[in-house]
């Protein structure tokens, strides 16, 4: 497991940092993690309209609590959709693999079957990170669907996720008291406001 990549599961009160995080991505990594550039209100509406009390964002933070990698699992009566964001700077380490094997074992513990991602087929980077998570991919033109019917619930699947998520909290533990002790620790603020 790689240290740099432990998630857990984002709260109410850290929604700006997720918006911050969005708000981050260039308008080509906008492109390819929402099918197009999303403007920077398109971000705020799609980061206010997310439903935490039926989807779940998992996230990975830096040193300074701010989000570098953050999925959006969408919870739906028959399947979840995933969507996957890392910062062009924390690429490469094994984030974007950590976010989705999370998400995988949340929708098996939620007693989903299938997970699926869309994205465009010009983005290789998540049609390999699919594939290696064992996703199977159906190109249609310029869209890509990255699909995997996943196994039912068991004790190794809740085992694992409730692992993760306690090595996830204590690691934001650690660095909320490291941000304390250093007098840096400033509640989010809202990037579209100066």
């Amino acid at each position: 497991m790689d240290l740099n990549a432990l998630t857990r599961e984002m709260p109410e009160d850290e929604r700006l940092r997720l918006l911050a995080h969005l708000l981050a991505l260039g308008s080509e990594d906008r492109h390819l993690r929402f099918g197009h550039a999303l403007s920077d209100e398109g971000i705020e509406k799609y980061v206010a309209g997310i439903d935490l009390s039926r989807d779940v964002v998992f996230v990975v933070t830096d040193a300074d609590l701010a989000i570098i990698g953050a999925a959006h699992l969408a919870r739906k009566e028959t399947d979840a959709e995933l969507g996957v964001s890392v910062l062009p700077a924390y690429r490469g380490r094994g984030i974007g693999a950590a976010l989705l094997a999370r998400a995988a074992a949340r929708v098996r513990n939620w007693g989903v079957r299938v997970l699926f991602m869309n994205c465009l087929v010009e983005n290789a980077t998540m049609m390999n990170l699919a594939r290696k998570q064992g996703m199977k991919i159906v190109v249609s033109g310029a869209d890509a669907e990255a699909f995997v019917k996943l196994p039912r619930a068991d004790l190794a699947s809740l085992a694992t996720e409730a692992v993760a998520e306690h090595l996830g909290l204590f690691d934001h533990a650690l660095k909320s008291a490291w941000q304390a002790l250093h007098g840096r620790l400033a509640p989010p603020t809202d990037p579209s406001k100066p």
